[in-house]
């Protein structure tokens, strides 16, 4: 065997050796990534269905808490849920990822404060504590529903009246198309 032949099997030797490391690297990271995802959908089913429990506690204030942090969870979730449709279907959203992003980040401080809330021993501090977060998560409420709802606007098909406006434009434009046709062809015929 002549030099270039050895070097040719060693280069193939080699560009396998190192496809077959990048496959086995790549299966183990998909793998591994699907397996954290696993683990940590869970904790956060576990984490919303001890919260869920929560909201039937016979003590008042904890309830009502429990109730807060849960419908502030899911209107986050659904709005989220909403501006990633709108996204996703090339939907003009303007300002609204900011906006999202700004309730988010409200709504975990919230989330926070409402948990350290609930675990306070002190009923009265409870009650503060209540009163001043649910005034807050009340607007954060507030505007998610607001965010939601202008997706929706944004989202609505046209409407009778659009369509008889454009029809009647389409009929002025079709008028003036004829017109223009025919005082061009006498032009063109002396």
């Amino acid at each position: 065997m002549d030099a270039a032949t050895v070097l040719l099997i060693l280069l193939l030797i080699i560009v396998v050796v190192v496809g077959a490391g990048v496959t086995t690297a790549g299966v183990l990271l998909y793998r591994g990534g699907r397996g954290v995802a696993r683990r940590v959908a869970p904790v956060s089913r576990a984490r919303r269905g001890a919260l869920v429990y929560r909201t039937r506690s016979s003590d008042p204030q904890r309830r009502g808490l429990a109730v807060t942090r849960l419908q502030l969870q899911d209107s986050l979730a659904a709005t989220n849920r909403s501006l990633s449709v709108a996204v996703d279907s090339r939907q003009q959203v303007g300002n609204l990822g900011y906006i999202v992003q700004t309730l988010n980040h409200a709504g975990s401080v919230l989330d926070r404060q409402l948990a350290v809330a609930e675990k306070d021993p002190d009923p009265a501090i409870q009650r503060l504590y209540a009163q001043t977060l649910g005034t807050q998560s009340g607007q954060v409420l507030h505007t998610c529903a607001g965010v939601r709802q202008a997706l929706a606007r944004t989202s609505q098909p046209m409407t009778a009246v659009d369509i008889s406006t454009l029809t009647r434009r389409l009929d002025v434009e079709a008028k003036v198309l004829d017109n223009w046709a025919a005082t061009y062809t006498r032009l063109g015929n002396p």
